[in-house]
């Protein structure tokens, strides 16, 4: 027997399991996925990724990036904004059709979705099979907290910042803000549009290596497109990509450091997913599906 079959018995008695015990086996499946995210670091696994070596260089640099950010959006958010009315014609449409690609709900709603429908059938683990959806479900849950969890903060950053949106320059400047508002209309700092496309590009960029130079160039050009389409100023895309790549890297490490989809050493390397396996996966989980 190959290790992709599945006993006929074993699947009989998982096909009758009751709704309690299918819900029990869901939460138990979660709450196991969760303390495998949770355990300790590999005894052998490269240190941490650090850009400061203190606490104190790290404040440093917050107040450095702090006072270039406010004289970026005194000097060079004004020009660029007066600049990007000039965009007009098919260069401005392609602009407009461009920004959509940064709405996250492009990737979480299918990375969800397929995240739940594992946990929902795969439970219990009976072989190799399982153990590959498993592990594709390990990328899953990567791309899904890379791009949900700083998509989460950014969502309330930028209403508790308040910063007013480009179409209120004529009348307020750049530098109008209301901490009260927390309303879209005053959600402009830092660009969740860009944030989500930096977050995409990296998180497949750090899976798909040789692909990096095109996800990036194009989650580049969704950045730009939010100002073409007059949604934010240059310094919100600026520190909206920035914090995606960033959180993205950060929970890349947190995996690696941990065995999972990543290689535990310094360069952080997806473990091997050959197209043959993850049709492997897709097709275990499909027969898991059918009632």
């Amino acid at each position: 027997m190959s290790p992709t079959d599945t006993p006929p018995m074993i699947a009989v008695a998982a096909s009758r399991m009751s709704l309690r015990e299918r819900r029990e086996a869901v939460s138990e499946a979660f709450l196991a996925g969760m303390r495998r995210l949770g355990r300790p670091v590999r005894p052998h696994a490269a240190p941490a990724l650090r850009i400061f070596d203190s606490w104190a260089v790290w404040a440093c640099a917050v107040l450095v990036g702090v006072a270039l950010v406010l004289a970026g959006m005194a000097y060079i958010d004004p020009v660029i904004q007066n600049a990007q009315h000039g965009i007009t014609g098919w260069p401005a449409r392609f602009f407009e059709i461009v920004t959509d690609i940064g709405k996250s709900g492009w990737l979480l709603w299918p990375t969800g979705i397929a995240l739940i429908a594992v946990l929902a059938v795969m439970p219990p683990v009976r072989g190799f099979a399982d153990r590959v959806v498993l592990a594709l479900a390990a990328r899953l849950a990567f791309l899904f907290i890379a791009v949900g969890g700083s998509g989460l903060i950014i969502a309330v950053v930028k209403r508790l910042i308040g910063r007013a949106r480009p179409y209120y320059f004529e009348q307020f400047g750049s530098l109008h803000f209301d901490m009260t508002a927390w309303k879209a209309s005053y959600a402009s700092f830092p660009s969740g549009h860009s944030q989500t496309a930096f977050a995409i590009a990296v998180a497949f960029a750090c899976l798909f290596p040789r692909w990096r130079k095109l996800l990036l160039t194009v989650a580049a050009i969704v950045a730009v497109s939010r100002v073409v389409v007059d949604a934010h100023y240059f310094t919100d895309i600026v520190v909206g990509s920035a914090w995606g790549a960033w959180f993205t890297l950060m929970t890349r490490d947190w995996f690696a450091r941990r065995g999972f989809v990543f290689t535990p050493g310094p360069e952080r390397r997806p473990f091997p997913m050959p197209r043959r396996r993850a049709a492997q996966a897709l097709a275990t989980l499909g027969r898991r599906l059918k009632p």
